[in-house]
């Protein structure tokens, strides 16, 4: 009786120990409290992706606070981000065969590079999606622009394809976030 009381308090010790090592940072590397986000490089000819990625991935960074955002000659980390490719495509039809929603796809490559052991921690591609109907109000068009499952909220503004634009980079950031947090 007296084993089976020491090997459950030995586990939940054990367990306990284990949680403390945990943090919000999730899995990062030990060494990397800083990231440097440079500058956008944009391989199209959609000019305003390249600053939509990089105020939407900074303030992101900078909101969540994972890991100090800071120039690269102080960083840590440096997260190199290049815009390949920009797409429209029709996404819905009416029954007439006209275009009655578009959807703009936002394709990206990022590179996270350790810089206090000089190699990549990762480079992948991110991809994300917006919709926006070809002409007129996003505010009344009776599409979930922004996909977060609501129709025409306050939050639904400005021209259709800029807003569609920064949906689909705004979904871009979030997975980059995520993956330099579940990294290593």
């Amino acid at each position: 009786m007296d084993w089976r009381r020491n090997s459950i308090l030995a586990g939940v010790a054990l367990l306990l120990a284990g949680c403390g090592i945990y943090s919000f940072r999730g899995n990062l590397p030990i060494h990397i409290n800083s990231i440097a986000i440079a500058t956008v490089v944009n391989q199209t000819a959609e000019f305003e992706a390249t600053d939509v990625a990089s105020e939407l991935v900074t303030d992101l960074f900078v909101d969540e606070n994972v890991l100090r955002v800071t120039d690269q000659d102080q960083a840590d980390s440096d997260l190199q981000i290049t815009v390949i490719r920009v797409t429209d495509r029709p996404a819905t039809y009416t029954a007439e065969e006209t275009v009655e929603e578009w959807q703009i796809n936002v394709t990206t490559r990022v590179i996270w590079y350790d810089l206090i052991r000089n190699r990549p921690l990762f480079e992948k591609s991110f991809s994300g999606f917006g919709y926006y109907p070809p002409g007129g109000n996003i505010e009344s068009d009776n599409i979930d622009n922004d996909q977060d499952g609501q129709v025409d909220e306050d939050d639904e503004f400005g021209d259709p394809r800029e807003f569609a634009l920064r949906t689909a980079i705004r979904k871009i950031s979030e997975d980059i976030l995520n993956e330099v947090v579940s990294t290593w």
